[in-house]
């Protein structure tokens, strides 16, 4: 004799076990697109500061501005860019850049001491077929007394591969 009830019963487990199931594939479909971070590079212009061995020296007393931030995409053919760059000084938030070229100046008093000084740069970065991720560029800032303090050989533009994250790796 056929036996519905017990039919019934294994049919509702079967259907259950698919829907614990269903959980587990949503969460590794989802993040497949999640880690193809962009690729890019960070042209950084500026005038008040010399680039000497990835530090850039600054005379006390002056300003010091980035002029310029361009990113260029590593992929052949492929746009990249951001939306605004955020400044930090010594891991102080300093202010916000959203107008191209996303320049900003920083007023280096004489009350700034003379020594080392860190600058970040963080930008949110959209590139052709890419998730949307956050660059961050960060520099070594060598505050000195007066200009026969910077070595010789210094250039005005800096060419950087920023550190790139997920938005939600900030």
């Amino acid at each position: 004799m056929y036996n519905y009830k017990n039919k019934v019963k294994n049919m509702k487990k079967y259907l259950l076990f698919l829907l614990a199931l269903l959980p587990m594939t949503l969460a590794f479909t989802a993040c497949s697109d999640e880690d193809d971070l962009p690729n890019v590079d960070f042209d950084i212009t500026y005038e008040g500061a010399t680039s000497v061995d990835g530090v850039l020296y600054v005379v006390q007393g002056t300003s010091f501005e980035i002029t310029g931030i361009t990113v260029t995409n590593r992929e052949e053919g492929k746009g990249a860019g951001i939306s605004a760059a955020d400044y930090y000084w010594d891991y102080v938030y300093v202010g916000t850049s959203i107008q191209p070229p996303y320049g900003f100046e920083f007023d280096v008093t004489e009350n700034t001491p003379a020594g080392r000084h860190q600058l970040d740069i963080q930008s949110t970065v959209f590139a052709v077929d890419k998730t949307i991720a956050q660059a961050v560029c960060s520099f070594q800032v060598q505050v000195v007394a007066s200009a026969d303090d910077i070595p010789e050989g210094g250039e005005s533009t800096v060419h950087v591969t920023p550190k790139v994250s997920t938005t939600t790796d900030k």
